[in-house]
């Protein structure tokens, strides 16, 4: 059992199994239709064809020399349509892995929020390497706004700019990396635009992008999508439709995704 409460404040406490751990709690009220207390579970459809996801598909200069904060395996070649509980995510977020994996993982999270950083800096390379490299497991990584931690807005422009240029894992992995010090500046940009500069991305097409905010829509359907799913902590995932919130440690991970795959191969 997951349990937790919600606070106006960055940060909440859940104790997962007797085990604490900590996540970043959302200051939204809820929807109707939704609870406060968890995320709801709802089954995912995976359906072959679909439409194609937001431009990601071109190649990231610079890769070579940023290789060690890179995430490594290929990202996803063949589009995957992903419909949780009637809500289609098929071409919102990014994706890792093959797109007939038997588990689907969706990821919700706020590049500002540092429980998701620390998921994606310290969980998700394991997880990378023994389910989505090999086939296992297909990874949707769904950027939204919380909406009250400290420059999200920028850093998420940013980097949706850098995916208009094929580099958004890339430069995820930078904003990551380094959030404590771009969430301390009065303005960001200047590091996310050296970010952006070490990732082997054109900086003055990411300075028009980011000027014109034209990625934000893609941004708001994104951060739609986590409110409709009920998202009231971050990092928040779906694990072949079962909810797991916040970042819970690697083994714990494991034990959700084993089970999936077993389930997985019962149902065959």
């Amino acid at each position: 059992m997951i349990l937790f409460r919600t606070f106006h404040s960055r940060r909440v406490v859940l104790a997962v199994g007797g085990a604490a751990l900590m996540a970043c709690a959302t200051e939204k009220a809820p929807e109707a239709g939704h609870t406060r207390d968890s995320l709801v579970a709802r089954p995912v459809a995976v359906i072959a064809s679909a439409p194609p996801q937001q431009p990601d598909s071109s190649a990231t200069r610079g890769a070579d020399r940023q290789r060690s904060t890179q995430v490594r395996s290929p990202v996803a070649t063949k589009p995957r349509r992903v419909i949780v509980g009637g809500i289609d995510l098929t071409g919102i977020g990014y994706d890792r892995g093959s797109s007939s994996a038997p588990v689907v993982m969706i990821d919700l999270s706020d590049f500002a929020c540092p429980y998701c950083a620390e998921f994606s800096k310290d969980t998700y390379p394991a997880i990378e390497k023994e389910y989505v490299t090999t086939g296992k497991l297909f990874f949707k990584y769904v950027p939204f706004l919380v909406g009250s931690f400290p420059h999200s807005d920028e850093a998420t422009r940013a980097t949706e700019c850098a995916a208009d240029q094929g580099g958004f894992w890339p430069m995820m992995n930078l904003v990551y990396r380094g959030q404590r010090e771009w969430r301390k500046e009065g303005d960001p940009y200047p590091l996310l635009s050296q970010m952006a500069s070490t990732a082997g991305l054109d900086t003055t097409r990411l300075g028009v992008c980011f000027a014109s905010k034209r990625t934000d829509a893609r941004t708001a359907r994104a951060t739609k999508a986590a409110s409709d799913l009920g998202v009231r902590v971050t990092p928040s995932f779906l694990v072949n439709g079962r909810p797991v919130q916040g970042a819970l440690p690697l083994a714990d991970f494991r034990k959700v995704i084993d089970a999936a795959l077993m389930v997985s191969r019962v149902n065959k």
